[in-house]
Formats: structure tokens, sequence, C-alpha cells
């Protein structure tokens, strides 16, 4: 995966100030959040590394042909 600067790594979102905040605020054990972020992890899936994947991966779900269709 290819991290980009608007993406936090979960410890980094469980230092997170702000996020802390928010959870304190909500009444959500850091614990909690912290194994809803790595269950979330576990379950999702690698992003597409092209267009072209991804033009194919959202066909196959959508049942559609891979080659979109312009004019």
């Amino acid at each position: 995966m290819r991290k980009t600067s608007d993406d936090l790594t979960i410890s980094e979102a469980l230092r997170d100030p702000l996020i802390a905040m928010v959870l304190r605020a909500d009444g959500v054990k850091l614990e909690d959040f912290k194994q809803l972020l790595e269950t979330a992890a576990g379950k999702r899936e690698p992003r597409p590394t092209s267009v072209g994947n991804m033009i194919g991966a959202l066909a196959s779900r959508a049942n559609l042909p891979a080659m979109p269709c312009f004019g």
C-alpha cells in the first residue's frame, strides 16, 4: 500500500489528540477504537494499482463489462 500524506496509520490515529477528544466525548474507549480499526484494516481490500484495475474491480462488482463505453 502506498501511503499518502492524507492517510493516518492506526498508531498515528490512536495518538491523535483530536481523535482522542472525540472518542472521550462519545464515550468510546481507546482500546475499543483500536479493535475497530484493526478489524476494518483486516477486512479492507487492497487498493487497485491503476485506473484500469479500478475500472475492472468496479465492473466486476456491478456485473458490468470491464471496458467502459464512451460515445
